[in-house]
């Protein structure tokens, strides 16, 4: 008799929690999500076919439907990739090729009309996933949004184009190559068929994204494929590094087919259908890969990436929305390991070696010199630059992050790459937690010497290149709330400012005013102005663009 009462509870149990779980319909078929931190969870929702087969290698085709009601309580798994130690946990790796997936995530009680924002996460086009906890959107969703995570090809998966692919593309009538941008574009059409079901407004979506997902949103910024898929965009250490081409040599740099010519004489592979019989386990590709030249990345095919963003913004041919971007006070920490040296990086750009020991003398620990000298470059001059391009085309605003729990202060020179992510999403309690005691005496080259020199002999990720925070700080807290808020408020108006917080002006080279997340003054007026100006002149140099006039 006990055991029926129990099992008769049990059911009963069930019953109400199944009741509980929020019901949508989209175009393919109805969800069954969940409740978690007080919003409404739709995981693993198939946005395209898996492209398995015949579909490796061919832009996403649509997603097949289901009968009955599929359970989207769970994760489903990230894109295949490498496992490294310390970034991948919690990715339910090695992953699978059938996973051309999203997230919907609401507020608790739904709403109509609510703006969406759509989530390109970062990893080098190569690691990481939607699943990732920290990109669990608990403050954003608090401020009243709807937020979309999205899962894309990766690797050579994602960004891949022989001669042979290019024919076979040709006479398919279809794109080539950069596989995992046209899978972004491709969640995007799914967002405006769909969004609705959800509480969201297919007129009012915001693209953003960090480190290759804000790269990802300069493309998408001046892709005619993308055209009208988004209303606003926000880039988040988008750095500005130039494109290789296709067939043809860009800048110095091999073209893509060159590179997959010899991606397919590493596997054996004589040819693409060859290819397409691998198990996807050969095709994931490794650290040693990945340094021998056998990934390229994304390339201009000239469709779907049409060029590098920066001198595209300046000729005007960005989409015409409100667009916002930034960078961390110490974002090119993960470039350490592969990074030039000084007396070659400068050669290479041509820079004045005089020149650049004068502005950089007040740097004092010379084991980050270099790396600041490309930041200036690639990070912060690009900032400025795209952010001005917007002048006379949309709203255009600039940031700057500079803000560390207040225990890992003396501990690093900056906020490192990925730092302001939970802080944004306010998923604090679901990234490591600074330690008890505050640390102080610390050498500060010594600690990234050590975290260099281990990286590159075990492959492991240092814990302190992946966001550290105290989910119990108030500081921590304030902070996170400013940052939602402002993403949030730029989502539903195209305009960042909220009230309480220092006026965020549109940027202008000429007044050179970016908003601060740090903890002292909430502006900066010419942010390392010397500094990054001589990198902007080279970087003009390098896309041949000409000189603002009375900027720089």
């Amino acid at each position: 008799m006990k055991k029926l009462v129990t099992l008769f509870l049990t059911v009963i149990t069930f019953g109400v929690c199944a009741a509980e779980r929020p019901v949508v319909k989209v175009e393919t078929g109805s969800l069954q999500g969940a409740i978690e931190y007080n919003m409404q969870v739709f995981k693993n929702i198939p946005y395209a076919a898996p492209p398995v087969g015949d579909l490796r290698w061919r832009p996403p085709q649509p997603a097949p439907s289901w009968s009955g009601t599929r359970d989207a309580s769970k994760f489903g798994e990230s894109c295949p990739q490498q496992y490294i130690k310390n970034l991948s946990d919690g990715l339910g790796l090695p992953g699978s090729e059938d996973c051309l997936k999203l997230n919907v995530y609401g507020p608790a009680k739904p709403g109509k009309n609510l703006p969406v924002m759509v989530w390109i996460h970062g990893g080098g086009l190569i690691v990481d996933g939607a699943r990732d906890p920290q990109f669990t959107p608990i403050n954003l969703i608090k401020n009243g949004v709807i937020v979309v995570t999205v899962d894309y090809r990766l690797g050579s998966l994602g960004f891949f184009a022989t001669k042979e692919l290019i024919e076979e593309a040709k006479a398919k009538g279809e794109s080539v190559g950069n596989y995992g941008t046209m899978d972004q574009i491709a969640s995007l059409k799914w967002v405006k068929r769909n969004i609705q079901a959800f509480g969201g407004d297919p007129n009012n979506v915001t693209i953003f994204g960090q480190s290759a997902g804000g790269r990802s949103v300069t493309w998408l910024m001046v892709s005619d494929a993308a055209k009208g898929l988004f209303h606003k965009a926000i880039a988040q250490s988008a750095q500005q590094s130039p494109l290789r081409g296709m067939t043809e040599k860009r800048f110095g740099l091999t073209p893509e087919v060159d590179i997959g010519a010899k991606y397919m004489s590493s596997l054996g592979a004589k040819s693409l259908a060859e290819l397409r019989k691998l198990p996807v386990q050969k095709l994931v590709l490794d650290g040693s890969a990945y340094y021998a030249g056998e990934f390229g990345g994304p390339f201009v095919d000239g469709q779907i990436i049409k060029g590098d963003p920066i001198p595209l913004f300046a000729a005007g041919k960005q989409a015409k929305v409100p667009f916002m971007i930034g960078t961390n006070s110490f974002d090119s920490d993960f470039m350490l390991p592969g990074e030039p040296s000084l007396e070659v990086f400068t050669k290479k750009i041509h820079e004045d070696p005089k020149i650049v020991e004068k502005l950089y003398a007040d740097v004092k620990d010379k084991c980050i010199l270099n790396s600041f000298v490309i930041q200036d470059l690639m990070y912060r001059a690009s900032t400025k630059l795209l952010a001005n391009s917007m002048n006379g085309v949309a709203p255009g605003y600039a940031y700057y992050y500079d803000y560390l729990t207040q225990n890992i202060r003396a501990s690093l020179p900056g906020a490192p790459h990925t730092y302001e992510i939970p802080y944004v999403f306010g998923s604090l309690a679901l990234v490591p937690q600074a330690p008890k005691q505050a640390l102080t005496g610390v050498n500060q080259c010594a600690r990234i010497e050590k975290d260099v020199a281990e990286f590159k002999k075990t492959h492991a990720w240092p814990k302190d290149w992946f966001p550290i925070v105290d989910k119990n700080s108030p500081q921590d807290q304030a902070m996170s709330e400013r940052l939602s808020s402002s993403w949030a408020a730029f989502a539903k108006t195209g305009n960042p400012n909220v009230s309480g917080q220092a006026n965020w002006p549109i940027y202008n080279l000429n007044a050179d005013i970016i908003r601060n997340f740090s903890p002292g003054s909430e502006t900066i007026m010419g942010l390392l102005k010397d500094r990054v100006a001589y990198q902007a002149l080279h970087l003009r140099e390098i896309y041949a663009i000409e000189r603002v006039k009375d900027a720089f």
